[in-house]
């Protein structure tokens, strides 16, 4: 392998962190708003693992990489986090050999190390809310909205959105001023999976009056252009560039919601949940087909099987033949 090999192997830590972040920028889509969040999570997964191993890449054997995942679940990580951060160093390892001058020449160590994968919407993160957690979680993010805080009117504006529309998580977070269409009717149009738009309704006057509040209350309003980002942070150490909020500080604020409402653990995941359990049980399948824009039924029917309860016809039924309902 030569000086190729050599110059990998006896770059300082400052080097190859930077070939990781290349490999995290390359690999991580630059139109989705989250990309920063993105990129820096991938950089740290691939970061922390060299760190725990003290080797270089081409030194990596399949036993680093097993330790490695012994270490994440000694942390207490779920096992689908522990999944994902391997999965990022399989990419890694995966773009490093498609590099011109390493093609052919490296064996991606996690092949031979890689976990079984997560079952597919595993744990308590993807159940759907309650309607009275729902309501708690809206009071409690009310109050601080209603106390003239500029965070909790945006925090409240981005949690009806989130609530009534059913969208995904980079949807919601990732919207412009643009975006917005004010008229007879609001319409919303959203960067859908793939990078393509689309304009959808929004009857529901709440979650639009709630971000005009949180616009005059930021003193944002008038001066919103077409690429201005709805939700802004108002921490001055924000890094993002035009100021956008990462959905990553909107779930931090969220979770200490959800702790104050008596909800123990919460994700921005399950708004989507929720709104599809209720308007699958309420208006049908095909109407949470259209909800959350699935191009299939089979697919919504699979997602709402998993986060919805049957619920009971017959119980009542034969208590009373039973007799049970004079008890």
């Amino acid at each position: 392998m030569g000086d190729d090999k050599a110059i990998i192997i006896s770059t300082n830590d400052e080097q190859l962190d930077e070939v990781i972040e290349n490999w995290a920028v390359a690999k991580t889509d630059q139109s989705t708003p989250r990309r920063l969040d993105l990129q820096r999570d991938k950089t740290r997964a691939v970061v922390d693992f060299f760190n725990f191993t003290g080797k270089r890449p081409f030194d990596i054997t399949p036993i680093d990489v097993k330790n490695w995942q012994k270490h994440l679940e000694s942390q207490g990580l779920a096992h689908s986090t522990v999944y994902a951060r391997i999965s990022q160093l399989s990419s890694f390892y995966r773009w490093l050999g498609d590099l011109p001058q390493f093609r052919g020449r490296i064996v991606n160590p996690v092949e031979a190390a890689r976990p079984k994968p997560p079952r597919a919407y595993q744990g308590e993160n993807v159940q759907a809310l309650g309607t009275s957690a729902v309501k708690r979680l809206i009071e409690t993010v009310k109050a601080k909205a209603d106390s003239g805080s500029v965070v909790g009117k945006r925090d409240y504006a981005m949690l009806l959105f989130y609530l009534l529309t059913g969208r995904r998580r980079s949807e919601i977070a990732g919207l412009r001023w643009g975006d917005i269409e004010f008229g007879n009717e609001v319409i919303v149009s959203y960067r859908v999976k793939g990078g393509k738009r689309e304009r959808r309704e929004l009857r529901s006057r709440a979650p639009v009056d709630a971000l005009l509040d949180y616009l005059r209350a930021s003193g944002r309003l008038e001066s919103m252009r077409p690429d201005s980002p709805l939700w802004t942070s108002h921490d001055p150490y924000n890094k993002n560039p035009d100021g956008a909020l990462t959905s990553r500080a909107f779930v931090k604020n969220l979770k200490k919601y959800a702790q104050k409402a008596g909800i123990n653990d919460i994700h921005l995941h399950q708004t989507r949940h929720t709104a599809a359990m209720i308007i699958a049980e309420k208006e049908g399948i095909k109407a949470a087909q259209e909800l959350l824009g699935h191009s299939k039924e089979e697919t919504t029917r699979v997602y709402v099987k998993r986060i919805t309860v049957q619920r009971d016809k017959y119980s009542n039924t034969l208590e009373e033949a039973f007799g049970l309902d004079e008890e």
